[in-house]
């Protein structure tokens, strides 16, 4: 009933709420690009079933903005309905991860029962197969994890000081270096337009390099750290808006 309920009733109530509320403001660009987000969002299955309530609260936030007094009251909003938007997907695809984890341990448990069911040579063989199948989608799904927690890394505008509660993708990754000592990582830092392009690569390298100094502190061996730092020169959204830059304002992962 809960799904049903995001489904038939919420998407409803936002579009018959949006086609009033604009009569007197014109939404801006922001609050499109919010209306899409939660489109999408409510319409992924992994999102109504682990993260309904919080696409909930997305939806009152987004229904208040276009029924605002003030450009400035909806562009606010709409940023706030946003971010609920980013985290509720957010959400969804970190207890999808777990629900995978559990799925993980049940086919290890299924095949050291195949493999004590062999012959002692064949078992052998066999064993040693499945437990690099194993350490692969093991090492596969922490990246994944890694890689989402990235996503909600921020920092402090215009500095390489990361906001408060913002740690949580670097533990994981220091924790990943760890049980992986073979594996080496990349890390490549992004920034948005605002500022000159020399003051940007310059930020954004030392992002990156913050990133690299957190994890050689936790014991990883500079050797399997790169920092690269490219400035505003690959945005993955538009500068134009709020939302765009702080999608700009990122760090990215490479697994070697």
């Amino acid at each position: 009933m809960k799904t049903l309920t995001v489904k038939k009733l919420i998407i409803p109530a936002i579009i018959a709420t949006l086609a009033v509320g604009c009569a007197e403001l014109q939404k801006p660009q922001s609050l499109l690009d919010a209306e899409q987000a939660y489109s999408v969002a409510a319409n992924d299955p992994s999102v109504q079933k682990y993260a309904a309530d919080k696409l909930a609260e997305a939806n009152e936030t987004l229904l208040s903005a276009v029924t605002a007094e003030s450009a400035e009251d909806m562009a606010s909003l709409a940023y706030i309905g946003n971010i609920q938007v980013e985290s509720a997907v957010n959400a969804a695809a970190a207890e999808q991860s777990r629900q995978n984890t559990g799925n993980l341990i049940a086919q290890k448990e299924q095949l050291v029962t195949v493999a004590d069911s062999a012959k002692e040579e064949a078992a052998k063989l066999q064993s040693d197969a499945v437990q690099q199948r194993l350490l692969d989608m093991e090492a596969s799904e922490a990246e994944r994890e890694i890689l989402l927690a990235f996503g909600n890394i921020e920092f402090v505008s215009g500095t390489a000081n990361l906001v408060p509660g913002a740690s949580q993708g670097i533990d994981l990754l220091a924790d990943y270096m760890r049980k992986y000592p073979d594996k080496t990582v990349t890390l490549s830092g992004h920034t948005d337009s605002s500022g000159s392009a020399e003051l940007n690569k310059n930020l954004s390298q030392q992002r990156a390099d913050f990133i690299r100094d957190v994890l050689i502190s936790k014991g990883t061996s500079p050797e399997r750290i790169s920092a690269i730092g490219y400035g505003e020169s690959q945005p993955i959204a538009s500068n134009a808006t709020t939302v765009g830059r702080q999608k700009n304002r990122r760090i990215d992962i490479s697994f070697d």
